[in-house]
């Protein structure tokens, strides 16, 4: 089965605990730490201009703010708005007016003879004598839609009403109620309604452009304004970041013994480094020693759909920092916002993230001297704007790594100095086997063993609930359940078997943890890998590492009489992945040290460096089978204690190897 390591981890030669791969399992190809290593036209000539007051600093509270210009892309959604409100009112207007057919306007004398007829279709007249009109019904028509109307002169409406009745046509004397003005304006005005009701719902409670909520910063987006309670004491394994922390601490707290020296404090301080490394902890930990108020936003926080909102956010948080005096502002995950702009054209959503990088910019450089710290934290500095990382803005970038050795010691001991231990619990042994672990999985680790603990029933963590947190942490939770064939676990057992017996024989490779044909997650079986702080890989440990890859399949090839399974793909994977890099950028092969990019080669160039790998390969392969042919009884026996005992500890396959030897 392949060696592989967990998803999050480096391999062992990048500081982190190495696993072989659950079997079946795609393996994730590790790589090893790399050594660190517009112009303006002159003006025309003319008189000298008068001398011009300065305007204001951006610090003096009583400065005179600009007008600030609204946005073309404000006025755009502006004017559609007004425009659909426009259209909905003449929409109501005209489907009012064409909702109810008017009546036909004809001559008094033509009702009066259409009345006359033999075969008349008219069935019943209203008489309005106020207004001298009839209203004429014909057969079929509506109660309220009558077919034809007509005016009469004044003075003759009694003797109209005599006519018709004399016909046989039945006359309603009853004057017709005039429509109201609200029945008439209902119509239309319901759709502007309508309309009105979503735009205060998006614009003013979801807090969009020009509501009375437009980019509001409540509470929950500020953060907390009080000093917080932590403190450097609660950071372990980051010496070296603390100690340039100190300085800014000692700045805010102490402005006048800096001052006296003519020192600038730094107005912002750029924390890199993987998840889970402490930069939000150790943002609050400045705030707290420095006793200052502590506002912390996600970039995410400014960004929104509509223009205008994030940098009003900007804008009202410095505002905010400003009234508290000295402060600490945190923006966690500043890439949301702070990304390169580009220089071609954008969509809505660009121009508002550029929007409001430009206003944190022009606020970064407002309150110099005004005792207010800009932090901010990514994992993804490559990807910031040039602008934001200039001297003036973030004069500090520092670098948050995972903790060493010593800093695990440190973080384990800190997460553990509240909790009940047993005497076997080692804590350097503990710091020994997590490698490349960062302070958040530690902490993680602690929480899962008292887990354990507690469902055992034990008031102290022992040192077996720790083994097992941290293999459910690195390989998953065993899945004691999983239906597997006694010929499946045959075959898993010898795979493993042979991955074990493959690093305990080699001196170069990493010596195995502990053995398993447990189903864990998705895997059948796993072979934990010990790890190490070491961050070269030498020629001879490559190599060592692609024999105990496969060895996997010739242990199957043993079992199955020259046959081998499915299960080795993940295997091959990774193996194929690391002689990749033996030979186009560690310089590991016969085709000399130049740097081959994998992706820019083709032709004869390709060919060569596909020819070497595969060489590279079948070797480990050849080797890995020559090392189980001398070893036969060993790996017989590692497979046997699997099937019986399900997972075995390294001590004991060392057990074994004494009397194979």
């Amino acid at each position: 089965m392949l060696p592989s390591w967990p998803e999050g981890h480096a391999p062992p030669w990048a500081t982190s605990p190495a696993t072989l791969p659950r079997r079946g399992e795609p393996a994730k190809p590790g790589t090893p730490r790399d050594v660190a290593l517009c112009a303006r036209a002159p003006p025309r000539p003319g008189p000298p201009m008068p001398a011009r007051t300065p305007p204001p600093r951006r610090d003096n509270p009583h400065r005179n703010k600009p007008r600030r210009s609204v946005p073309r892309r404000t006025q755009i959604i502006a004017a559609t708005v007004l425009t659909a409100l426009a259209i909905a009112f003449l929409g109501g207007r005209a489907l009012l007016a064409t909702d109810t057919p008017a009546p036909e306007d004809v001559a008094i004398s033509a009702v009066l003879a259409e009345a006359a007829g033999a075969s008349t279709a008219i069935e019943r007249v209203e008489v309005d004598d106020d207004a001298q009109r009839v209203w004429v019904f014909r057969a079929g028509d509506a109660a309220d839609r009558p077919s034809l109307t007509a005016t009469y002169p004044l003075g003759t409406g009694w003797d109209l009403v005599e006519r018709l009745v004399d016909e046989g046509i039945e006359v309603d004397t009853q004057l017709r109620s005039a429509p109201s003005m609200w029945s008439s304006l209902l119509p239309a005005l319901i759709p502007v309604l309508l309309l009105l009701a979503f735009l205060y719902y998006v614009l003013v409670r979801r807090g969009g452009m020009g509501g009375a909520g437009a980019g509001r910063l409540d509470k929950r987006r500020a953060g907390a304004v009080d000093v917080p309670a932590t403190r450097f004491d609660d950071v372990a394994g980051v010496d070296e970041v603390v100690d340039e922390l100190r300085d800014i601490a000692a700045f805010l707290h102490e402005p006048d013994r800096f001052a006296a020296t003519g020192a600038r404090m730094p107005r912002g301080v750029l924390l890199e480094g993987p998840p889970g490394t402490g930069k939000t902890l150790l943002a609050r930990a400045l705030a707290g020693e420095a006793g200052v108020p502590f506002f912390a936003l996600a970039g995410s926080d400014f960004v929104e759909t509509f223009v205008g909102v994030g940098a009003s956010r900007v804008r009202q948080l410095f505002d905010k920092a400003r009234e508290a005096g000295r402060a600490i502002i945190f923006i966690d995950e500043i890439d949301a916002v702070g990304k390169a702009r580009a220089s071609g054209p954008g969509n809505a959503a660009t121009e508002e993230r550029e929007g409001t990088l430009n206003a944190l910019l022009v606020e970064m450089d407002g309150f110099v001297g005004s005792g207010i710290v800009v932090l901010a934290a990514t994992n993804r500095a490559d990807m910031l704007d040039p602008a934001l990382l200039r001297p003036g803005r973030f004069d500090r970038r520092v670098t948050v790594p995972a903790p060493d050795l010593g800093g695990r010691r440190r973080i384990l001991q800190l997460h553990l100095r509240d909790k009940a231990l047993g005497e076997d619990l080692d804590v350097d042994l503990l710091a020994r086997r997590t490698p490349g672990m960062t302070g958040a999985e530690l902490e993680q680790l602690v929480n899962e063993a008292a887990l354990v603990s507690g469902r055992a029933g034990r008031l102290a963590i022992a040192g077996g609930d720790v083994e097992e947190a941290l293999q459910v942490s690195m390989l998953g939770r065993a899945r004691r359940s999983a239906s597997v064939t006694e010929r499946d676990r045959r075959i898993t057992a010898w795979h493993e078997a042979g991955h074990a017996v493959a690093a305990l024989l080699q001196p170069a490779a990493p010596d195995p943890v502990a053995v398993t044909i447990v189903p864990r997650g998705i895997a059948g079986g796993v072979t934990w890998m010990d790890g190490s702080d070491d961050q070269f890989l030498t020629r001879s440990q490559a190599n060592a590492q692609l024999v105990t890859l496969m060895a996997g399949r010739a242990a199957e090839e043993r079992l199955l009489d020259g046959d081998f399974t499915s299960g080795a793909a993940g295997d091959y994977q990774g193996a194929t992945s690391l002689a990749y890099r033996m030979v186009t950028q560690f310089g590991m092969s016969d085709l000399g040290v130049a740097f081959r990019p994998v992706g820019g080669l083709e032709g004869e160039r390709a060919a060569r460096v596909d020819s070497a790998v595969d060489e590279i390969l079948d070797g480990a392969l050849a080797s890995a089978r020559a090392l189980l042919d001398e070893s036969a009884a060993l790996l017989e026996g590692v497979a046997e204690l699997l099937l019986h005992e399900g997972t075995v500890p390294v001590g004991t396959i060392r057990g074994l190897l004494a009397p194979a030897a």
